[in-house]
């Protein structure tokens, strides 16, 4: 009879992958303090998160231990302990600075657990100074840079909001909205209370069109007040454009950025 088992690592894994941690003290902010003593001391009153937590934990030789969901048991961790194993797996003997799911996968695989293991393990990644010197840098390949043109004043504008200023001003004005000629850099500003589309839709008729006429554009970010639908039916009302700025790359609405310097 040949008895068949089933092992938590594949052996190519086990040989020399082993990261010693020593068992430490359980202190009284440790996350397993609770899950242990429950497990240990079952009758005593404890919160309703905290049994419910328990049914995937048990305890093994004094260590708490997880169950996963491929029925391997993995070691849990205290700060302590599981910032060592971090450590040994990015940077260590057999470490070659993965990066943060990469870190967490092996982990695991090591049998190892604590319940904030992919936001650790991706911070740690990201802080490692070893990466950050020598890591590939990604680059986009150069294309001609294309300049906003506006032929004449007040064909075009940019427009973005300054705040939330601390503290309000007397009348709790806390935020400003700015708004820019492209072609004579004339700056139009306005504290306002609220960002509400409501409130740009007022700026631009008194401000702008009633002032210099109705442009041809209007150059914005993508902030939920620029692009509601009371914008867009405004604009379809004065028959403008409104160009939005490509999402977390403020130099493409370089103006409004300039302006508010």
């Amino acid at each position: 009879i040949i008895k068949i088992g089933r092992k938590s690592l594949p052996s190519v894994l086990t040989r020399g992958m082993e990261i010693e941690v020593n068992s430490a003290l359980i202190t009284k902010d440790d996350w397993r303090g609770p899950i242990m003593t429950y497990l240990q001391y079952p009758t005593l009153p404890s919160e309703r998160r905290v049994r419910i937590m328990a049914t995937n934990y048990l305890m093994w030789n004094e260590d708490l231990v997880r169950k996963s969901k491929d029925e391997v048991l993995l070691r849990c961790l205290g700060k302590t302990e599981y910032m060592k194993v971090m450590g040994e797996t990015h940077e260590g003997i057999c470490g070659a600075h993965q990066g943060g799911r990469k870190m967490c996968w092996l982990i695991r695989r090591y049998g190892y657990f604590w319940p904030t293991m992919l936001k650790d393990c991706i911070n740690y990644s990201k802080g490692c100074e070893a990466c950050q010197r020598h890591g590939p840098i990604q680059q986009a390949p150069s294309v001609p840079m294309n300049p906003v043109v506006k032929p004449w004043p007040f064909r075009g504008w940019a427009m973005d909001l300054i705040g939330k200023i601390y503290p309000a001003s007397s009348q709790q004005h806390c935020f400003i909205i700015v708004a820019t000629d492209y072609f004579t850099k004339w700056v139009e500003a306005k504290p306002i209370k609220t960002t509400t589309s409501q409130e740009i839709i007022t700026f631009i008729e008194e401000q702008i069109i009633q002032r210099f006429g109705i442009p041809e554009s209007i150059t914005t970010d993508r902030g939920s007040s620029f692009i509601s639908r009371d914008m867009l039916d405004m604009a379809e009302t004065f028959k403008l454009k409104l160009l939005q700025s490509t999402p977390y790359y403020a130099q493409a609405n370089g103006q409004a950025e300039s302006s508010n310097k």
